[in-house]
C-alpha cells in the first residue's frame, strides 16, 4: 500500500467515514469528479475505492463480532449487507472462515498501520506491534476504530474501566469487562472522606494508596508496558505533545486525564497540527458546559486545540507493547482483599471501614439543617449518587468476575467463587434499592427534598449497614479463596 500524502487523504477520509461512505459526498470533498477520484485512489492506494471500502466494512464487523454480543445477521445489516449469505461469502472470501467460526476461534483484531500517519482495524498475527513497522507523520497521524466511550459503554459507567477496555479491544487484547473491572481495583473500592462530603472518593487514586501506581494495575493485568507522565508547574506543552505523538505513532492510544472538562479519564486518539490539536473520545465532549470550543470529526472523535489550556489535564498514560504475561487470577483476587481491608489513610476511610464514614455522615443532623444552601445540598447529593453508583456498577462487575473464575477451576473453588458472586450481587442490589430511595435526576429538587428528609436518611443508613454485611461477608470469603488458589 502507498505511504504517499494522497493516499493518507484518501484512505483517511474513508476511515472516517465506514458507517456513512457515500461516494459523492467525497468526490465534492476533494474537488474531483467521481471518475478522477476512482483513478487516483486506485493509484495510489493499489486497490478499488468500493473494494476498499467493502473489505473495511467487513474487518471493522468482525471487530464486532469479537467484542458485542450481537447476532451476526444484525452486525451484517449494520455494515451495509442486505443478507445473512452475501455477507458470508464476503467475510469468509476475507477470513477463510464463516462469521460464526470466527466468534468461536476468536482472531485477533486491532491497530494496524494503513498508510502513513493512517491507522485502522485490521487482523493482526500477534497482540505485540512492532514499532519499526511504522512510518511516522509528525503533522497528522489517527488511529481510527477505537470505540467510544461514554456513560453506559459495556453496561458499565466506571471511566477508568472503560477506557482501558476500549484500548485494550484496539490492541487486539481478548478480555472481558468484568476481568478489567476486578484487575483496575474498581469493581472492589469504596472510599469516603471522613471530614468533607468529598466529591473526589470515586477517583481511581484512592483505590490503594494516594500513588499513581494505581493507573497501571489495568497494563500489568494485560501483560502490556505502562508509561505516565504527569503535569506539575514546571511541565511544559511540548512534552506532553513528544510524549502523545511518540505513542500513537506506533499505533498507541493514549489515555489522559482531563483534555475536556474535569480531569476524567478519556483516550486521545490522534493529533492533527503536530501535536497541538488532539482527537479521539471524552465523556465529556457533548456536554454543553465543555463543548464550546471543541469541534468533532465525520466518525465522531472530538477535536480540541486548547486542551493544553485546560488547567484539569493533568496526566497522559499509555498501555503499550505486549512484555509479559498477564497476571495472575490469584494476583488480582489478592488485590480485590487489599481493597477491601478496613483502615485509614489520612482523612479517608476505605474498604469495609468506608461504610461506616459514609452511614456516620449521612446520619448526622448537623450537614442538613434548615440552614443548609441548595448548592451545599446539591454537592451532598453528588457525593451520595457516587457511592451508591461505585458499589452498584462495581459489585455487579465483581459478582461477573467471580463467575468466570468459578467456571475455571475445580470443584474446591467453584463453591467459594459462588458465594461471593452472590454476596457482589447482593451488594449492587441493595445499591439500587438506595437509589430507589433517593429518586430519579429527572427531578433533581424532590432528590434534595429526599435527601434532606431524616427518615430518609435513616432507610438509607439501614441499607449502607445491609451493603457492608455482604461486602464483608464477599470479603471474608476472597480470603479464604486466597488459601486455595
Amino acid at each position: 500500500m502507498g505511504y504517499s500524502s494522497m493516499a493518507h487523504a484518501l484512505i483517511s477520509y474513508v476511515e472516517s467515514h465506514l458507517e456513512n461512505f457515500d461516494i459523492n459526498k467525497m468526490s465534492e470533498s476533494f474537488g474531483f469528479s467521481q471518475t478522477y477520484l476512482r483513478e487516483l485512489f486506485l493509484k495510489n492506494v493499489k486497490i478499488p475505492i468500493m473494494k476498499y471500502l467493502k473489505r473495511r466494512r467487513i474487518t471493522t464487523s468482525a471487530f464486532e463480532i469479537l467484542h458485542s454480543n450481537k447476532k451476526i445477521i444484525d452486525i451484517a445489516f449494520e455494515n451495509g449487507f442486505s443478507n445473512h449469505e452475501s455477507y458470508t461469502r464476503a467475510f469468509q472470501k476475507i477470513f477463510g472462515m464463516s462469521p460464526s467460526e470466527f466468534r468461536k476461534n476468536r482472531p485477533i483484531i486491532g491497530g494496524k498501520q494503513l498508510a502513513a500517519g493512517v491507522f485502522g482495524l485490521e487482523r493482526l498475527n500477534s497482540r505485540e506491534k512492532r514499532s519499526d513497522e511504522f512510518i511516522m507523520n509528525n503533522n497528522n497521524t489517527m488511529l481510527y476504530g477505537i470505540r467510544k466511550i461514554e456513560q453506559g459503554a459495556y453496561e458499565s459507567n466506571t471511566m477508568f474501566p472503560i477506557c482501558i477496555k476500549a484500548v485494550s479491544e484496539y490492541l487486539g487484547d481478548d478480555v472481558s469487562y468484568a476481568y478489567i473491572m476486578a484487575a483496575t481495583g474498581a469493581a472492589f473500592r469504596l472510599v469516603w472522606n471522613q471530614v468533607s462530603w468529598d466529591l473526589s472518593n470515586i477517583d481511581i487514586f484512592h483505590t490503594l494508596t494516594e500513588s499513581n501506581d494505581i493507573y497501571q494495575l489495568g497494563a500489568k493485568a494485560l501483560g502490556r508496558e505502562f508509561t505516565f507522565l504527569g503535569r506539575d508547574e514546571d511541565t511544559k506543552k511540548e512534552e506532553f505533545i513528544t510524549y502523545i505523538k511518540s505513542n500513537i505513532a506506533n499505533g498507541y492510544p493514549v489515555i489522559a486525564l482531563g483534555i475536556i472538562g474535569p480531569p476524567e479519564p478519556c483516550i486521545v486518539a490522534g493529533y492533527e497540527s503536530d501535536g497541538n490539536t488532539l482527537a479521539g473520545w471524552n465523556f465529556f465532549q457533548n456536554d454543553p458546559e465543555f463543548s464550546s470550543a471543541i469541534r468533532s470529526m465525520d466518525n465522531g472523535y472530538f477535536l480540541c486545540d486548547t486542551w493544553w489550556e485546560n488547567t484539569d489535564t493533568q496526566a497522559v498514560m499509555c498501555i503499550g507493547a505486549v512484555s509479559d504475561t498477564p497476571c495472575s487470577d490469584k494476583k488480582i483476587v489478592q488485590m480485590a482483599s487489599d481493597i477491601m481491608t478496613a483502615r485509614n489513610e489520612h482523612t479517608y476511610a476505605k474498604g469495609i471501614k468506608a461504610y461506616d464514614a459514609w452511614k456516620s455522615m449521612l446520619t448526622d443532623e448537623k450537614w442538613f439543617e434548615n440552614n443548609t444552601s441548595f448548592d451545599s445540598l446539591f454537592s451532598k447529593l453528588l457525593v451520595q449518587n457516587d457511592a451508591m453508583v461505585c458499589i452498584c456498577d462495581g459489585r455487579k462487575w465483581a459478582a461477573r468476575f467471580f463467575k468466570e473464575l468459578s467456571e475455571k477451576y475445580g470443584e474446591a473453588e467453584q463453591p467459594i467463587c459462588r458465594k461471593i458472586e452472590q454476596h457482589f450481587n447482593k451488594v449492587s442490589q441493595i445499591a439500587g434499592e438506595m437509589m430507589s430511595l433517593i429518586g430519579d435526576w429527572n427531578d433533581t429538587e424532590k432528590m434534595i427534598r429526599n435527601l434532606r428528609n431524616r427518615s430518609i436518611r435513616e432507610k438509607l443508613g439501614i441499607l449502607i449497614d445491609s451493603a457492608r454485611a455482604e461486602d464483608k461477608s464477599a470479603y471474608e470469603q476472597i480470603n479464604l479463596l486466597l488459601e486455595s488458589l
